[in-house]
């Protein structure tokens, strides 16, 4: 996990995450790391700019093992993927390349993330405790706090019931909303505990608001958190979640770089259409003799934001890895930032009723 660090200017702001220096501002390879916030006394942590999405993969321990035979550096996982089979899949492929010589497991940043139903301390650390496991692993590079949310009760829940109750009807014991805060707080404590334990290199959110991110901080032992892995694409850029991640030193990371997964027709419809098929988008990938795919993940690099595209087929995987032989100009990132389209461009959890994260 070593990293040549220097200064990197992230929408300008000098808390910025450092990344190795090159003309193009570190991204250079598949391998080009950015250096995340020092957090307490754990020593320094880098991480790639670019790293291989295990969620909805048909076949996590194949693709996984794609990836990494095809140069890719992290791999992101979670408790709860794939109905908690991808994250041991995830583990499996790893051990076999590791078994097979392929890669050192120095060579490899692997994420994972705790799930909201173990909310609060102990909780936390037994999901920990079963990630690692399910990983054939003793320590993860970074550990998430998937969602601020709450748990819920049972995932039959009528919009009818919701209409009338409010959001949280359904909300578990102890998961009300007036509870959270302190909820999330506990379950950061024991994060910040599995940091200084050696279980995890680096700790994090996901999915967190600029609310959910001040209140964290009045608790907090160790801040800030190394990454916030959100939603972003150009459709849902989250410009004041931008700005208050680089004030404060948090590094962005982006799922749904593509334009998700989860948006019915209607939706896709009303943003104006696919956004692989944007005219921005489709007049650089010309441009550059780039894939529509490669230019929205090259534009989250030039803003500085982590990606972490998936693929089940290696020609896809393949193609996620070239995005370093071509720069968007100034006035591409622009026409691309044209695309913005505020909240309504929120796709991803469409079924959870606090998907909008209005809540404390």
């Amino acid at each position: 996990h070593t990293d040549a660090a220097a200064a990197a200017a992230a929408a300008g702001s000098a808390a910025a995450p450092a990344a190795s220096s090159s003309s193009q501002g570190g991204l250079v390879e598949l391998s080009s790391t950015v250096q995340l916030p020092q957090q307490g006394t754990a020593p320094a942590v880098s991480m790639p700019w670019v790293g291989f999405g295990t969620y909805k993969l048909s076949n996590a321990r194949a693709a996984v093992r794609t990836a990494l035979r095809l140069g890719y550096r992290a791999l992101d996982s979670a408790y709860i993927y794939g109905g908690e089979k991808t994250e041991p899949e995830t583990g499996a492929a790893l051990a076999a390349a590791l078994e097979a010589g392929e890669v050192t497991r120095e060579e490899v940043f692997v994420t994972t993330k705790h799930w909201r139903k173990f909310h609060g301390y102990e909780p936390s650390l037994a999901c920990l405790k079963t990630s690692l496991r399910r990983l054939q692993l003793a320590q993860v590079d970074l550990w998430l706090m998937h969602w601020p949310g709450p748990a819920w009760r049972t995932m039959n829940r009528r919009k009818d019931e919701i209409a009338a109750h409010g959001p949280f009807h359904y909300a578990a014991a102890g998961h009300e909303e007036d509870a959270l805060p302190a909820l999330r707080a506990e379950t950061w404590r024991a994060m910040e505990d599995a940091l200084e334990q050696g279980l995890t290199r680096a700790i994090g959110v996901s999915n967190f608001s600029v609310r959910h991110l001040q209140a964290l901080k009045q608790t907090a032992r160790v801040w800030p958190p190394a990454v916030n892995q959100v939603e972003l694409n150009p459709y849902y850029q989250q410009r004041e979640l931008q700005a208050y991640c680089a004030e404060e030193g948090i590094v962005l990371q982006a799922y749904a770089s593509l334009g998700g997964q989860d948006a019915s027709k209607a939706t896709t419809a009303s943003l104006g259409g696919p956004l692989l098929e944007a005219p921005p988008v489709a007049a650089a990938a010309e441009a550059h003799g780039a894939t529509a795919a490669q230019v929205l993940l090259r534009w989250a690099l030039q803003k500085r934001i982590i990606v972490i595209p998936k693929a089940n087929r290696e020609a896809r995987a393949t193609e996620n890895t070239r995005l370093f032989h071509f720069s968007l100009s100034e006035p591409e990132m622009a026409a691309i930032d044209s695309l913005d389209r505020g909240e309504a461009g929120r796709t991803c959890w469409r079924n959870d009723p606090l998907r909008m994260l209005q809540f404390e």
